[in-house]
C-alpha cells in the first residue's frame, strides 16, 4: 500500500488528524474527507477536507502527503489548486497542508520558493511533531511510518494496549496495525509480522478482512449457484424442476462461497496456491470447508490444515 494511501484512509476514518496536524481548531464532525479530479488534466489530489454546507466560513483543505523529493511538487500542487477553484467556483477560503515526514524530504525548486511564504499554506514535518504524546491513538499509527525501527516495538504495544481498554470503539486496531507494519517492513512477510510483534493470536473471524471476504465469496457463489438452479428448473419445464434446481443451486451457491472464502484466506496466509490445493478445495463439500477454514487460525503450513498424510506444500 502507498504512503499517501494509508494516510488517505486514517484521514477519511477521523478528518481531525489532517486539521489537528494543521493546526485548526475546528471540529471534524464539520468535515468530509474525499478525492476530488480537475478534469481538464486529470489531476487528482491526495484528499480534500471539504466543510459541511452549513458551515460556509470553515475552510476547505486540500490535503497533500509528501515522502518523495520532488523539485517540481509546489509548482504542481498549487497549480492543481488553482484549476480547482476555478472549475468549482467555492467561495470558501482555503488551505492546503502538506506533510512530510522530515523537512529534508522538502525540495522546493526556485520557481515555487514565492509560494511557500503564502499565509493559506501549512507545512508539518512528522519527525517535529509529538505524535506519540496525543490523546489521539491514530496518530500513534502515524508516528510507525517515521519511527526508527527499533523504536516500533513499544509503539506497537501502545496501541494494542490501548486496543484492549478499548474494545468497542469500533476500530480494527490490529488490521491498522499489520497494514502499516507490511508497509514499513517490505521484506518481512505479514506473518512473520504477526509473531515479531505478538499479533499472531488475532481471531481471524473478528477481522474485517475475514468479514469482507466472507461477505464477498458467500454473496457470489450463493448468486452464481440460485443463476444456475433456475435455469436447470426452468430447462426442465415443470414446477418441481425448478424447486429442485434452486435447491441445488443454493446448496452449490453455498460450497461455492464457501470454497471461495478459503482460498483467499489462504492465498493471504501462505501466498500463492498449487493447482491440486485449488482442485481439492472445489471439489470439497460445504462442511468439509468449514473445517478446514477453523483449521486456519491455528495452522503454520498447508499440511495442518487438510491433515491427510498427503504434502500439499
Amino acid at each position: 500500500m502507498k504512503t499517501d494511501s494509508l494516510f488517505y484512509r486514517l484521514f477519511q476514518t477521523e478528518p481531525s488528524l489532517a486539521l489537528d496536524l494543521a493546526g485548526l481548531t475546528v471540529e471534524s464532525a464539520r468535515y468530509l474527507f474525499t478525492s476530488r479530479e480537475v478534469k481538464q488534466t486529470a489531476f487528482r489530489f491526495d484528499g480534500i477536507l471539504e466543510p459541511h454546507p452549513d458551515q460556509p466560513f470553515d475552510p476547505v483543505v486540500f490535503v497533500e502527503v509528501q515522502f518523495q523529493p520532488d523539485p517540481d511538487f509546489y509548482l504542481r500542487f498549487f497549480g492543481e489548486i488553482i484549476l480547482f477553484l476555478r472549475q468549482y467556483r467555492t467561495l470558501r477560503p482555503w488551505l492546503a497542508l502538506v506533510i512530510y515526514p522530515q523537512r529534508q524530504v522538502e525540495r522546493p525548486s526556485e520557481a515555487a520558493r514565492p509560494f511557500l511564504d503564502l499565509p493559506n499554506l501549512r507545512r508539518v514535518y512528522l519527525n517535529q511533531v509529538p505524535l506519540l504524546e496525543s490523546s489521539n491513538p491514530k496518530l500513534w499509527l502515524i508516528a510507525l511510518l517515521t519511527a526508527e525501527d527499533s523504536q516500533l516495538p513499544p509503539i506497537v504495544e501502545k496501541v494494542k494496549a490501548h486496543r484492549n481498554s478499548n474494545p468497542s470503539d469500533g476500530v480494527d486496531w490490529i488490521e491498522l496495525l499489520e497494514t502499516i507494519l507490511v508497509n514499513r517492513l517490505p521484506d518481512i512477510t505479514r506473518e512473520e509480522i504477526q509473531i515479531m510483534f505478538g499479533l499472531q493470536d488475532t481471531d481471524l473471524k473478528k477481522t474485517r478482512f475475514y468479514q469482507d471476504t466472507f461477505n464477498e465469496g458467500r454473496q457470489e457463489g450463493l448468486e452464481q449457484g440460485l443463476e444456475q438452479g433456475l435455469e436447470q428448473g426452468l430447462h426442465n419445464g415443470i414446477e418441481l424442476g425448478v424447486k429442485e434446481g434452486l435447491e441445488k443451486g443454493v446448496r452449490k451457491g453455498r460450497e461455492e462461497g464457501e470454497a471461495a472464502l478459503l482460498l483467499r484466506i489462504l492465498e493471504r496466509r501462505f501466498g500463492p496456491l498449487s493447482i491440486d490445493v485449488k482442485e481439492r478445495i472445489a471439489s470439497t463439500d460445504a462442511e468439509t470447508l468449514l473445517i478446514y477454514g477453523e483449521r486456519v487460525l491455528d495452522a503454520t503450513s498447508l499440511d495442518d490444515i487438510f491433515d491427510d498424510g498427503s504434502s500439499l506444500t
